[in-house]
């Protein structure tokens, strides 16, 4: 008798969805070869700003590189981990490669907006932010010792929201008319944390959804001790961030009103004040720029995902 120790993945047999059958039919829409993209071409307009804000956008790319190598490195595995169907596992499996993309992209564009010169002290500066470290050292504890509904719950919030301080500036400054190829490459970055947010989304309330109503309302409970312990750190970065740009309270608006959307995708109500109209136009006008159709940004809560039409 043979001794069975793994099984193929049949792909037209087990649990069916909507959900995984389109999130996987999207995937090949959204890789992108970041070298494609001719940043250095935006050189000579980004040395014409403002030192603040030259400095406030490598430090930017700097710490979405920081918190994109947690991603890759150990939170999409984390989440991975707790997959229900070996085509979750299949769909994370394809997240994991994108966010290396994106953590590419970063690198790629700190180096060619320095030239090479200073990009070791843009690294530096953000390998020495203890802000960046708390932050990333606290998610990376729940990633390892979180449930699988916290381990989701932690993945959307960050594609969601906790990324998008360090978002804002390369689309502000592109709402202002700056740096197009930069915001090009943010846009293709930003295209996959929406897309992967909005997915461990709804996995969350799949599973969120088969609770008691007693161990739901201690998810919400934890879900906003969670906020609570990010948002205290994140302000401090932010104001670290774009010290002396006149920009930090801007942001910290931006990112509430991401971070709500956020616990929109988990099912959740909103926990800040923020709406639209507290969003500075300027951002606005950089996100309705560099957007098309599915920008992550004026999405409804209706899943788009789950509207695809699947490649037949």
């Amino acid at each position: 008798m043979t001794n069975i120790y793994f099984k193929p993945f049949d792909w037209k047999s087990g649990k069916q969805t909507v959900v995984d059958n389109s999130a996987w039919s999207r995937l090949n829409d959204i890789i992108y070869e970041s070298r494609r993209v001719p940043i250095r071409k935006d050189t000579k307009e980004f040395l014409q700003l403002p030192k603040v804000q030259q400095d406030a956008l490598l430090h930017s790319f700097a710490s979405l590189s920081l918190t994109s190598s947690l991603q890759m490195e150990k939170g999409v595995r984390s989440v991975q981990e707790v997959a229900t169907t070996p085509k979750e596992t299949a769909v994370f499996n394809a997240f994991q490669y994108l966010e290396s993309l994106n953590n590419r992209a970063y690198s790629y564009i700190i180096e060619e907006l320095t030239r090479g010169s200073d990009r070791k002290e843009i690294f530096d500066w953000a390998v020495n932010n203890e802000y960046l470290q708390d932050k990333n050292y606290h998610l990376n504890s729940i990633y390892e010792s979180g449930d699988a509904l916290q381990r989701l719950a932690l993945m959307t919030l960050i594609n969601s929201g906790l990324y998008h301080s360090a978002f804002f500036a390369p689309l502000y400054l592109f709402g202002q008319g700056h740096l197009p190829r930069t915001a090009e490459l943010t846009k293709d970055a930003l295209r996959v944390t929406s897309f992967s947010g909005m997915y461990s989304g709804i996995k969350f309330r799949d599973r969120f959804n088969t609770l008691s109503p007693n161990k739901q309302k201690e998810v919400k409970i934890w879900v906003d001790n969670l906020l609570n312990t990010a948002m205290e750190n994140e302000v401090k970065h932010i104001n670290l961030l774009y010290q002396d740009t006149g920009w930090s309270d801007i942001v910290i608006n931006y990112v509430k009103y991401s971070l709500n959307k956020g616990l929109l995708s988990l099912g959740l109500e909103n926990k800040y004040s923020q709406t639209i109209d507290d969003i500075d136009p300027i951002i606005k006008q950089g996100l309705v720029e560099n957007a098309d159709g599915d920008d992550f940004f004026f999405y409804a809560n209706k899943h788009a995902i789950t509207h695809m039409n699947e490649i037949k």
